[in-house]
């Protein structure tokens, strides 16, 4: 049986920010993970009338003075993803939101 525990939580706008190409919420961390974690799941909820389930973006990790390497692409609400550690993750390219969005990521621990 698995189990589902809350490692991280950041809002996004539904656009990137003031001076950036694509970043679209601060940083957030999956450093520290439960024991036996064996996937992330992402989820998605909207502050205004947008349908989480319509909503997707890009997972970055954030690179002092370098390019930031995508990590996931493609997130939607409920996706499950590898299990990837980062002190300095965000969201960018947010699709189909209006309102800005919380993104909470959930370990999956067996």
């Amino acid at each position: 049986m698995s189990t589902k525990i809350l490692i991280s939580s950041v809002t996004s706008s539904p656009t990137p920010q003031p001076g950036q190409s694509s970043r679209s919420s601060g940083n957030f961390s999956t450093e520290t993970l439960p024991a036996n974690t064996i996937n992330f799941q992402w989820e998605i909820s909207s502050f205004g009338n947008d349908n989480p389930n319509s909503i997707s973006f890009i997972v970055a990790r954030d690179v002092s003075g370098g390019s930031d390497p995508t990590i996931f692409s493609g997130v939607v609400n409920g996706k499950y993803t590898d299990v990837y550690e980062s002190r300095s993750l965000y969201i960018a390219n947010p699709k189909g939101a209006t309102a800005k969005f919380v993104v909470s990521v959930y370990a999956i621990t067996r």
